[in-house]
Parts: structure tokens; sequence; C-alpha cells
């Protein structure tokens, strides 16, 4: 009888042993946001950032395509503006992708877009019609829109959020990347009279190039999203295949019927952070797009000496703000980024000006800083937005701040070939600061700080206090 208690409880201990054994190897899991970058981490960057290089040469070429096709076209001022925000309307649609991302899924959204891109891209090789063609430059922009919103949401939420800002940063050096060699592409096939056609159908050949690495690497879904909507085994069963069995998924618990929606955003929540990040981006959009995509006519009406030579000097100090808004991005506050680069832009334009009647050395000095200071502001409409919002709603947040944005940039398009036309270059630098002075004082007044540095210092000295 004492041999079958001394056995029994014997019994009990290591089977409590080893249920304890196992919790504290459950325990020993890692969030899956923790795991070192590796080669799928690669991967998934790479087929993010060939989006990024064709949605940046298909917004670059138009300039130069309209142009061109101005005479053949027939295209008033009116035309010739619209044509050039044709893509940046819509861009606009982001803001039913996002909320279709947050329902569906990341991974079919950019899977497929850039197939799309490329087939509407290839499609204005085969018309003259001004409003076919101007359909196909807003559906081009929808497919921009996919990448915008989703692939940064995407690579924010499989990567770790200490250095997801880091790498969605670097967005704007492929970006740029592909829209200055827009410009040098056009300058080469506007020296070879190159059919309109031909440079409006050229976006096809980086966006055939990211579709076919996307369609062959695969773009895996993003298992935050999924355990958000209760697929969290799945997830598991996902983050375990693609970075390792101690990985997994650390979903918080939410509500059942809990549902998206666009009014949500505007919620006391989250409005702040919907406001600002839509008026910080549509103010930076305004002059980046408007003076880029019609620089040749920018330059005409201004005392800055050769069109081409003007041109290289803005392109190649727009790559550069790149490289220097990508180092300054992870060694800078949001919020002092966002305000000096809006400040400094606007006294850019303003030197310009005044430099009209003073020198041309001045002018170019003065236009080649703006273009600087602007490349590297657009560097924060990458990491930003995401950060603004949590998880749940991240894709819809994301969508309507880009939204926003589109329509200042497409009004920043549409309107300066008109402004030029009734107020002359001076009066259009004058519009182009006002909008970025008022960009950097909602930035100084409501901007909310969201860089993972300056909230886990805050926590830090929260956790000191108590």
């Amino acid at each position: 009888m004492l041999l079958k208690i001394v056995i029994y409880f014997f019994g009990l201990k290591c089977y409590i042993f080893n249920e304890k054994y196992l919790q504290k190897r459950e325990k020993k899991k890692i969030n899956y946001k923790e795991a070192p970058y590796s080669k799928f981490h690669k991967t998934l960057f790479f087929c993010a950032v060939l989006g990024q290089i064709a949605c940046g040469f298909a917004l670059g070429i138009a300039g130069t395509a309209v142009t061109e096709g101005k005479a053949d076209l027939g295209l008033s001022t009116f035309w010739v503006g619209l044509l050039g925000a044709g893509t940046l309307i819509g861009l606009a649609g982001s803001l039913v992708v996002g909320n279709l991302a947050d329902k569906i899924g990341r991974s079919k959204l950019v899977l497929l877009d850039m197939a799309f891109f490329t087939v509407f891209s290839i499609a204005q090789f085969f018309t003259s019609s001004v409003p076919v063609i101007m359909a196909l430059r807003i559906l081009i922009g929808l497919c921009i829109a996919i990448d915008y919103t989703v692939g940064s949401t995407i690579v924010s939420e499989w990567f770790d959020p200490e250095t997801a800002p880091s790498y969605l940063s670097k967005f704007i050096i492929y970006w740029t990347f592909g829209y200055v060699l827009s410009f040098f592409t056009g300058l080469v096939m506007s020296n070879l009279h190159t059919d309109y056609h031909i440079i409006f159908a050229s976006s096809a050949i980086p966006g055939a190039i990211a579709a076919i690495a996307r369609i062959t690497l695969g773009i895996a879904e993003a298992p935050s999203w999924m355990a958000s909507v209760g697929r969290v085994e799945e997830a598991n069963k996902l983050v375990a295949e693609k970075l390792g069995p101690e990985y997994k998924i650390v979903a918080e618990e939410k509500k059942e019927e809990e549902k998206v929606s666009v009014a949500e955003l505007f919620s006391p929540k989250y409005r702040r952070n919907t406001l600002v990040g839509g008026m910080f981006y549509a103010c930076q959009v305004f002059p980046y797009f408007g003076v880029g995509i019609f620089l040749p006519i920018l330059i005409g009406q201004l005392n800055m000496g050769d069109a081409n030579t003007s041109s290289i000097i803005y392109d190649v100090f727009c790559m550069a703000g790149a490289f220097a808004g990508t180092w300054l991005c992870a060694r800078m506050s949001r919020r002092s980024f966002l305000t000096s680069t809006f400040f400094g832009a606007a006294i850019a334009l303003v030197i310009m000006i005044i430099g009209q009647n003073i020198s041309i050395v001045i002018t170019v000095i003065a236009f080649a800083a703006f273009a600087l200071i602007m490349s590297i502001a657009v560097v924060m409409e990458w990491p930003y937005p995401p950060e603004l919002f949590d998880d749940r709603v991240r894709g819809t947040g994301v969508g309507i701040v880009v939204a926003f944005s589109r329509i200042g940039a497409a009004l920043g398009t549409f309107l300066l070939p008109i402004l030029m036309d009734s107020i002359g270059g001076t009066g259009t630098l004058i519009v182009c600061a006002a909008v970025l002075v008022l960009g950097g004082v909602v930035c100084q007044l409501f901007a909310p700080e969201t860089s993972a540095s300056y909230l886990k210092k805050v926590a830090e000295k929260e956790a000191a206090v108590n």
C-alpha cells in the first residue's frame, strides 16, 4: 500500500513538473516582430522597393509625356494640369484601398497591383484619346495607392517596431531613384523627339520587373492582421514557416463584432492623428509634385539659366536628399524632423523669389536647397503614417492619410500650370511657400511624437517615477 502511494505521488510530481516545463518552454517563444533581419525580410523589402521605383518613375514621367504630347493632343493649360495630375487623382483611391486591406488582408493587393500597373501603362501606347489617357493615368494612380498604403503597412507589420521605421524611410531612396530616373529618361527621349505614346508607356518596364518579382517570390500575409481577424493559429503557422518555430504572434485581445470604418478614424481616439497625418502629407506633396512634374515650365519663367542644367541640378539634389533624409530620420524626433523641413523649404523658396532680382547664382543655390530639403522631408511619408495608428485600423488609417495627401499633390500639379499663366513664377512660389508654412505650423502645434526611441525613453522615465 505504501509503495502504491509513493508511486502515485511520484507520478503526480512528474506530471506537474512536465506541465510546468512545457509551459515554461511555451513562454520562451518570442514575438515574431523581435526576429532578427533574415532572408525572408530581405525578400519582402526587395519586392516592396521595386514597386516604389515603378511608382516614382510613373509619377515623374507624366510631365515629360504631357509636354511632348501637348501639340499633338491639342491640350489647353487646363488639360495639361489635369493629365499631369491624373495619376495623383487616382492615388486618392487609397482611402478605399486601405479599408479593403483591413477587410481582406494585405498580401493579395500587394501581389497583384504591379501586374495591373503594367497593363495600364502599356495600354497608354495604343490610344490618342485624351479622356482615355486620363482614365488610364487614374487607374495607374490607384495601383500606386496600393503600394503606398498597403506596401508600407505590410512591411511595418512584419518588421521589428524599432527597426521598421528605418527600413520604411529607405523607401524614399528607391522611390526617388525611380522619380529621378524618369527625369533623365524623359530628357533623353525629348532630345530624341520620341513619340509621347512611348514616353507614357515607358513606366511598364519598372512595373513589369516589380510584378514578376512579387509573383515569383511571393508576398506573405501580415501575421498581426491575421490575428486581428481571429486567425491566430494560421498566423502562428505562417510565422513558424517564415521565421522559425521559436517565434509566434502576440495578439491583443479584441472585442467580438469589432469592425473598422472610416468614421472611426475621426472619433476622439484617432481624429488628431488622422488630421495631422493628412495635413502634413498634403502640405508636403503640394509643392513637391507641383514643382517636380512641371519643372521645365517653372524653370522657363525664372532666372535660372539653361533649363537642362537646372533640371539636372534639381535631380541630383533630390537624390542626395533621399540619402540625407534616411540618415536624419533615424536620428531626429518626428516633430523636429517635420517642422524643420517645412520651414526650411519655405525659406529656400523665399530666397528664390528674392534672388531672381539679384543674382542667378543665389536663385540656383536656393533652388538646389529647396530640392534637397523637400527630398529630405518626404522621407517621413513612409514611417510616420503607419506609426499614427494601431494594427486594427492601420490599413484604413494610412489609406485615408494618403488620400488626403493625393488631394494636395493633385491640386499642386493641376494648379501649377494655371498659376504660372495667371500669377507668374513668383506668385506660384509664394503660394507654395504659404502651403509649406501652414504644414509647419500644424505639425508644431499638433503632431504626436511616435518614434520608437522617444516612446521607449518616455516609458523608462514613467517606470522610474513609479
